[in-house]
């Protein structure tokens, strides 16, 4: 073998010997020295108006998920819809000092003082589906207006633009207001869907029985309803139980918004009247959630609009693929999966060198 050969050689195996032993936390990632001290880990304070809910529950998976892959620590604080207790609780998780404070679910005028109150300490804050009056501090949303168009669009489509609604709503939550804006557009673009009645109650721990109770008696009063749009999944299970109480199952069917495993049961049973919901995933929306707050931890200039696409799931969809939970549904409907956003490359890194 000629001398130019072996050196050849040998320089291929060095460098296949180097590849083999890179990081992607190598060279041009840097992870922020804040993460590199297992002796004193992140802490991240996740305060919740609505904690409560198979959505929710499934939200709080996907933070503690990613935290957990992250090497960070993560700290629930669940005001269960009272308001003087969630103000307490921002109270105190600012008090606790947090490397990073996620708000979900506030009102503006609840919040607002005390996400001005946290930033000016040096704590920065990332919100889900909460209004701000900041432009550093960013809104997480499963993108409530778009949801509420393609719903109300869907169901235009599948009408021909003729019915007559019974519309299921609560005002005064962020995400609810958005998704009632393009309702109202869709009201005054079709003027042959007639809005015959509106419910919408929140009831802590029992939104779902009380919306079935009072869709019954709307159903009871118009007997011509034939379709419910219902923009929040506990408003169409109430729905979906009244239909089914009254046997008007091949008559009314249920529009909605959210996916749950609980959700999924309830439409591929039997001659079902919930024929479709448009949703994120709150298991991938959450763990977009950490990742933003973390991003702000190192410095990042995160977008003030984090937006998460939704995705049209159908009954028909369900039945044909044999999905009978969100992880079946998420394996024949990726799109509905983990989504890119707010995976900056030191974040990647960050999380495999956890893994090791």
């Amino acid at each position: 073998m000629s001398s130019f050969r072996k050196y050849f050689l040998l320089v291929v195996v060095l460098v296949l010997a180097s590849v083999g032993t890179l990081t992607f936390a190598q060279d041009d990632v840097v992870i922020p020295d804040r993460f590199n001290n297992p002796d004193d880990p992140v802490e991240i304070a996740l305060v919740r108006f609505i904690g409560d809910g198979a959505f929710m529950a499934r939200y709080l998976a996907g933070a503690e998920s990613q935290a957990e892959e992250l090497g960070i620590n993560i700290t629930e604080y669940n005001a269960r819809n009272d308001q003087a207790q969630f103000v307490t609780l921002l109270e105190q998780a600012i008090q606790q000092q947090p490397d990073a404070l996620i708000i979900s679910h506030g009102t503006t005028d609840v919040v607002q003082p005390y996400i001005d109150q946290a930033e000016a300490a040096g704590i920065p804050v990332v919100t889900f589906d909460t209004v701000v009056n900041s432009n550093v501090v960013p809104e997480i949303e499963q993108d409530d207006l778009l949801i509420g168009f393609d719903l109300t669009r869907y169901v235009a489509i599948e009408y021909g633009g003729n019915a007559n609604v019974l519309y299921l709503n609560i005002a005064g939550f962020p995400p609810l207001d958005k998704r009632d804006r393009s309702y109202q557009n869709f009201l005054w673009r079709y003027p042959n869907f007639v809005q015959v009645a509106q419910v919408g109650v929140y009831v802590e721990g029992g939104t779902a029985a009380e919306t079935q109770t009072r869709v019954e008696a709307a159903l009871t009063e118009n007997p011509d309803i034939n379709v419910v749009i219902a923009m929040w999944d506990e408003l169409a299970k109430g729905a979906v139980r009244a239909i089914n109480q009254l046997g008007l199952q091949d008559k009314v069917k249920v529009y909605a918004v959210d996916i749950s495993d609980e959700n999924i049961q309830l439409m591929i049973e039997d001659n079902s009247p919930w024929e479709a919901t448009i949703a994120t995933d709150p298991y991938s929306t959450a763990r977009v959630a950490v990742r933003t707050a973390v991003a702000r931890i190192g410095g990042e200039t995160v977008s003030k609009y984090v937006l998460i696409e939704p995705t049209l799931i159908t009954r028909e969809f369900l039945l044909e693929n044999n999905v009978t939970n969100i992880d079946e549904l998420i394996v024949a409907l990726p799109s509905l999966g983990e989504s890119d956003l707010s995976w900056y490359p030191w974040i990647r890194a960050l999380a495999e060198r956890n893994a090791q």
